[in-house]
């Protein structure tokens, strides 16, 4: 039997045949089961015999397992969709493909000097924008061509400004509403969840949108050189449980910049204690930071026990004066490290004074603080 397609997902079926082709906005809302059902097998088969590697592009191989390839495999079983190769290869429709992650400029190393014929982008606004800048020079055939799907976040995100130039770009915003096969109450339910927040914007309307009150509304930079962080110091925001996150950040001074990384889990910080250890030794950062006000000092003792230096302070300044004054002051000359989370960046970036979750960026404005103070 023949899909039904909604009126949005026969548009793009219509006019999506440009060298850049998006479908961005609501969660729910239709952007992606049109990809796998048409799009995707259409686009490869168009393209069989011709010159140039086809790649399937998301943050992690995890991510394109979840969000791609297993709904694939529904459809059309093992045979045409097959699972990830550990040479990162993947047999869709009878071609071979290249399934990388999109987070880090190494993971795509495979990409240097090959043409794209194909590329299908999962959750592009995650990437790191040095990945999307090499793609775009890979795609220099007549037939190459891209897809798509993201969520929008800030309005001075990179990927913004490019559906803004004047490349060869289609692009469709969905709303929840475009989805006309989903129950009305749980359409009503998803909107009261995110009611009179920046994610009504984003993930109702499909906007490009700053929290109001946003202290950071520009996108950062980043860098693939971790050497920029050797010598540097370590802070850990810890959760002991309930909805707060975990928060790891590394940093160092180096001129007039501060070189960041950051990683956030939504767990208890017992879990992750051997993980942060591990990473401060690789981007050699050195001693660890961590206020003593909640545990009484015990972080600081399990860190010990491991053999790590450790920094253990009372915190005195309120927490929105602190990353109002510190991180907001160095945040236009702050650089990223490559693999930084991107729900790191995104808890910064949908900071106000009455956020819900804070966790990243105190821990980065407590490092901007130290570091401010040398």
């Amino acid at each position: 039997m023949q899909p039904i397609w909604t009126p949005k997902q026969a548009q793009f079926i219509r006019e999506g045949n440009h060298r850049w082709n998006f479908k961005g906005g609501a969660t729910r809302s239709g952007k992606t089961y049109m990809d796998f059902r048409i799009v995707i097998p259409s686009r490869i088969r168009e393209r069989a015999g011709k010159e140039g590697l086809t790649v399937i592009l998301g943050v992690t191989k995890a991510t394109i397992e979840r969000n791609v390839l297993e709904p694939m495999r529904t459809l059309y079983g093992d045979e045409l969709v097959a699972y990830i190769s550990s040479d990162n290869t993947v047999m869709l429709f009878g071609e071979k493909c290249y399934a990388l992650g999109a987070e880090k400029l190494s993971q795509v190393s495979k990409l240097r000097g090959s043409s794209i014929k194909y590329c299908y982008g999962d959750e592009v606004a995650d990437w790191s924008p040095d990945v999307f800048g090499l793609l775009k020079s890979r795609l220099d055939k007549d037939y190459s061509c891209f897809d798509g799907t993201y969520n929008p976040q800030g309005p001075t995100h990179w990927l913004k400004e490019f559906l803004d130039s004047d490349a060869d770009i289609f692009s469709q915003v969905y709303t929840i509403d475009d989805n006309p096969f989903l129950p009305p109450a749980f359409v009503e339910n998803l909107k009261r969840e995110y009611q009179g927040t920046v994610l009504y914007d984003r993930y109702i309307l499909g906007l490009w949108a700053a929290a109001e009150g946003a202290l950071f509304t520009t996108y950062p930079d980043f860098t693939s050189d971790e050497t920029k962080l050797h010598n540097g110091i370590a802070h850990v925001d810890a959760s002991y449980g309930g909805s707060d996150f975990t928060a790891f950040t590394c940093g160092r001074k180096v001129g007039d910049k501060i070189y960041l990384y950051g990683k956030l889990w939504n767990r208890h910080v017992d879990t992750v204690v051997d993980f942060i250890s591990q990473k401060t030794h690789e981007l050699r950062c050195s001693p660890i930071y961590m206020e003593t006000n909640a545990d009484k000092g015990y972080l600081g003792r399990e860190f010990q026990r491991n053999g790590e230096q450790t920094r253990m302070y009372n915190e005195y300044q309120n927490k929105f004066f602190k990353i109002a004054t510190f991180l907001r002051k160095w945040w236009p000359n702050i650089v990223f490290l490559e693999g930084t989370d991107r729900a790191y960046i995104s808890q910064i970036l949908s900071y106000t004074e009455a956020a819900e979750h804070d966790d990243a960026p105190d821990s980065a404005a407590c490092v901007c603080r130290i570091l401010d103070r040398r």
